[in-house]
């Protein structure tokens, strides 16, 4: 049982994570907000406390059922449609049930202890609180909903950075390492679940992207530093943004002494490989 929750763990965090916002409540400020912009457009007359109740228990309802019939009925005239967008919340505007905040970082604790058997002060219940408080009340810089488990790790670390400076850089950069292969790997489970057509679907790459793709799969035929991705803006396109991934997964085994990483090092290279050969085979002429 532990060991299948381990195996979805960098999934099953990122989907708790997004989900402590189904149950959250407009913050005070997001609160009043609504409630003058509903004044100003003649839905609600009466006074601020009573249409914060009201408010509440409209974040009550199940998220799946949150309609703007819903909210229809608590105001005194329908609510424009425009205007419903402004009623969904994000980690920015919304106050997240510290109840859940602390069970989530307990069960993040307890897995990482028993199920990835890491033993570090970087994994204890208080730090990962404190990752998931900054999750949950984000700088204007950081997202504020769809998080991903790289915005996770990103937190996690810049949590136990401020706590400890870089005393735990390299225990940070072997767990991170790890949690994120995992992650890796069910992306690609994922990929292999799904039925391949019979006709490839072609893809249109430019010279800029070909010229990479080569470059990545020289690299990894002959052991060679894998090259950086010529735009700083990143891939755009679905399987170039896949391939990256594996190639950033691969340069964090591709010279660690870990023995833990060393074992996936020739099925990562393999992945690249095949990715490369078929984005090739696959584009356009």
């Amino acid at each position: 049982m532990i060991q299948e929750l381990w195996h979805s763990f960098p999934r099953t965090l990122v989907d708790r994570i997004n989900s402590l916002l189904d149950e959250a409540e407009p913050s005070q400020a997001k609160a009043f907000q609504l409630y003058k912009a509903c004044q100003s457009e003649g839905l609600w007359d009466e006074t601020f406390d009573k249409f914060q109740r009201k408010l509440n228990a409209y974040y009550e309802i199940p998220k799946y059922k949150r309609s703007k019939s819903a909210l229809d009925q608590m105001l005194n005239s329908p609510l424009p449609s425009v205007m419903f967008e402004d009623f969904h919340l994000n980690f920015r505007n919304a106050s997240v049930n510290n109840h859940s905040l602390i069970s989530l970082a307990s069960w993040t604790h307890h897995l990482l202890r028993v199920g990835g058997k890491f033993n570090s002060i970087v994994i204890a219940e208080d730090v990962i609180t404190k990752t998931l408080n900054y999750i949950t009340n984000p700088p204007l810089f950081e997202k504020s909903s769809n998080i991903e488990f790289d915005d996770f790790c990103e937190a996690w670390s810049k949590t136990v950075f401020k706590l400890y400076g870089k005393t735990h850089d390299a225990e940070m950069t072997r767990i991170v390492g790890e949690l994120r292969y995992l992650n890796t790997q069910l992306i690609i489970e994922d990929q292999q679940r799904s039925e391949r057509p019979l006709t490839i679907p072609t893809i249109y790459l430019t010279q800029t992207e070909i010229d990479w793709t080569m470059a990545v799969y020289e690299a990894a035929e002959e052991g060679l530093e894998m090259p950086k991705y010529p735009l700083s803006k990143g891939p755009q396109k679905p399987r170039l943004i896949e391939l990256l991934r594996v190639v950033q997964l691969y340069k964090i085994v591709q010279n660690t002494q870990l023995p833990e990483f060393i074992k996936h090092r020739e099925n990562i290279r393999a992945t690249i490989l095949d990715r490369c050969q078929k984005l090739i085979a696959d584009k356009a002429s």
